[in-house]
């Protein structure tokens, strides 16, 4: 994006939280269904003029930035080293006939089914689930299943994988100061913040994404997207985003509530680089997608100066979208030559959550809760957003993106859509998850 208005629209697209409010009416958004088979070309220029209102419609110009992205920003493209591993078919008509209730947001009212929501939801795009290493539900309703499509912050967990093996490797002490392997840093308000408390967003620092710390030119959060596409802040002009986070100010104290930030991943990116001294997506290649059997490549975007942008722009087709929650499951090896989440990863994200009370107390808490229509989570957990006292874990993303993994059941969920309000979909994974459908002897009866 060339303009100024083009890259200010970047720059709230990424923010990965899902409360920016548009202050210009939004016009009719066309049917998805008309862009399956391309774009006309004057939505592309409409896109690339975009101002970051239009993006966040989550209508035409959201649908296009959404599969087009890789035009528009410089790209790291990490193919399928081992080749494709296919995933076998097991189809399970009856997933399609979970139901759960739509948001109060939603025009589509009561509860309904999975089948009939991706039929009547005019802004979801694709639905799949894998159980055991298989593809038991698949549909496409308005993409095609080759297309790439943003991840959104269903990235953040990518970043994270990153530091727990290097935890786990002894290369990074989590309850040690960020500071001690980040020395610009030292001296700064991130003195006394530890790896744990920003891998858990429990940093205590002021650079929370909400509705108005984007729209506030003073503000940490805003000031950490016009830095990675350097633009000029209206009242600092030009910065780097290492020199904005380095003067992030200290809010409270860390650990005590759940506070929300796409900049806390971007710590853990540069976090990654200093301790192995490459590139975070040349990192990520070598530890974890050069042993996925993908059927596409992988899609990391990046910032003009280069530095992969892990908290949200990451594209690729839905089924590596689920490969990637495939490597949290016993399954891993039905899509990857080595185990790259160790039975010691899994553990931390799973049992060493934080309270309810923790999550609660944030912004971000109750509005969660209200996507997946119930509060039985226990907290968020290691850039995962929500876990739950069975262990399934859950990330969202802009413009209802979701991945959701059960590790006990060998389950993945994985979805896209382009809409900015209504969020139903979030509303059917729970249900599926615990619908019976995917304990052990029941999945017996249907294999018969």
């Amino acid at each position: 994006m060339r303009s100024y208005q083009a890259k200010r629209a970047c720059f709230c697209l990424l923010a990965g939280s899902l409360f920016c409010t548009p202050s210009v009416s939004a016009e009719q958004p066309t049917p998805l269904i008309e862009f399956v088979d391309g774009f006309p070309m004057a939505l592309e220029k409409k896109t690339r003029d975009a101002s970051y209102n239009e993006l966040f419609t989550g209508g035409d110009v959201s649908a296009y930035f959404n599969v087009r992205v890789s035009e528009f920003l410089p790209t790291a493209i990490l193919p399928s080293r081992p080749g494709v591993m296919p995933l076998a078919h097991n189809p399970m008509p009856e997933i399609g006939a979970v139901k759960a209730p739509m948001m109060e947001v939603s025009k589509l009212k009561g509860s309904l089914t999975l089948d009939q929501f991706l039929q009547q939801a005019d802004f979801a795009q694709a639905f799949l689930v894998v159980h055991k290493g298989e593809i038991v539900y698949e549909k496409y309703p308005r993409l095609r299943p080759e297309d790439h499509h943003l991840w959104m912050s269903c990235a953040k967990p990518m970043a994270s994988l990153v530091i727990d093996q290097l935890i786990s490797e002894g290369k990074i002490d989590e309850n040690a100061p960020i500071t001690k392997y980040l020395t610009d840093f030292k001296g700064t308000d991130w003195d006394g913040v530890t790896t744990r408390d920003v891998m858990d967003m429990a940093s205590g620092m002021d650079l929370e994404d909400t509705t108005e710390s984007r729209f506030e030119p003073d503000n940490i959060a805003r000031r950490v997207y016009e830095s990675e596409f350097g633009f000029e802040n209206e009242t600092r002009g030009v910065e780097s985003l290492r020199d904005v986070l380095r003067s992030t100010p200290k809010k409270t104290e860390p650990g005590l509530a759940f506070h929300y930030a796409s900049g806390l991943t971007q710590m853990l990116v540069i976090l990654a680089e200093a301790v192995e001294g490459e590139r975070w997506a040349q990192i990520f290649d070598r530890r974890v997608w050069s042993k996925v059997g993908a059927e596409g490549v992988l899609q990391i975007h990046l910032t003009p100066d280069g530095i992969a942008a892990a908290h949200g722009l990451v594209s690729s087709n839905l089924r590596d979208f689920a490969r990637f929650g495939m490597l949290y499951t016993p399954s891993w090896d039905k899509t990857a030559v080595e185990k790259v989440v160790s039975d010691a990863i899994l553990k931390r994200i799973r049992e060493e959550v934080r309270s309810h009370e923790f999550m609660m107390a944030g912004f971000d808490g109750p509005v969660f809760a209200d996507r997946v229509g119930t509060e039985d989570f226990i907290a968020n957990s290691r850039q995962w957003d929500l876990i739950w006292p069975d262990g399934d874990m859950m990330k969202f993303g802009l413009m209802g993106q979701g991945l959701y993994v059960s590790p006990a059941r060998d389950l993945v969920i994985v979805y896209f859509n382009v809409n900015n309000e209504d969020l139903s979909a979030h509303r059917f994974v729970r249900p599926i998850a615990t619908s019976g459908l995917f304990e052990p002897e029941q999945r017996l009866q249907n294999t018969d």
